[in-house]
């Protein structure tokens, strides 16, 4: 463990709700780089779980009592277990930017079918 603390790496192990935590691949995150936070162990796993973060879970050094409900910005501390509870869709479709957002994945799926149909077409005529 000296040498993660040397390094400055923190490992934290995921969980999944109702299972025991996979202790054999912790997601490794990094003080000086990206931060030991909720946002920054979303941001590595994926960038749509940080949008739909609701809290998390957590187990370990860094929560006063196991689980704690923490936020975003709730630093983690080497070998805590994390639970990410995302939002439900209802949640999902009150935010502020959710028809916006929705829009522009449309706007995004009818351009690439367009663009199929007119390269198809476009071989068909050859």
């Amino acid at each position: 463990t000296k040498l993660w603390e040397y390094l400055g790496l923190t490992r934290i192990y995921t969980k999944r709700k109702g299972q025991q935590p996979d202790l054999n691949d912790p997601v490794v995150l990094s003080k000086i780089r990206k931060g030991t936070t909720c946002k920054s162990l979303c941001m590595n796993v994926s960038t749509q779980m940080a949008r739909d973060f609701n809290y998390a879970l957590v187990w370990g050094k860094s929560a006063k009592h196991s689980p704690q409900r923490c936020g975003l910005n709730h630093q983690l501390a080497d070998q805590d277990v994390v639970q990410v509870v995302t939002k439900t869709n209802k949640q999902q479709q009150q935010d502020k930017g959710y028809q916006a957002m929705v829009q522009g994945f449309s706007d995004k799926y009818h351009a690439k079918k367009k663009d199929a149909k007119s390269k198809k077409q476009g071989r068909l005529r050859r």
